[in-house]
């Protein structure tokens, strides 16, 4: 899937399989944010995305 971005939720996780500790989605946000990363969201689209009608 190429839309994989590192999003608050996936941080958390990471951290806590990573590390000894364990951080909110809000905690991870804030902890990117003072490291100068932006969060992110995944963009969301339907399997059956009719992109030819979309674009017409």
């Amino acid at each position: 899937m190429e839309d994989q971005v590192w999003t608050g939720a996936r941080v958390a996780t990471l951290i806590g399989r990573t590390f000894p500790i364990s951080y909110s989605i809000s905690g991870a946000t804030r902890l990117m944010r003072r490291l100068g990363f932006t969060p992110q969201m995944p963009a969301r689209r339907a399997a059956e995305r009719d992109e030819a009608a979309i674009t017409a």
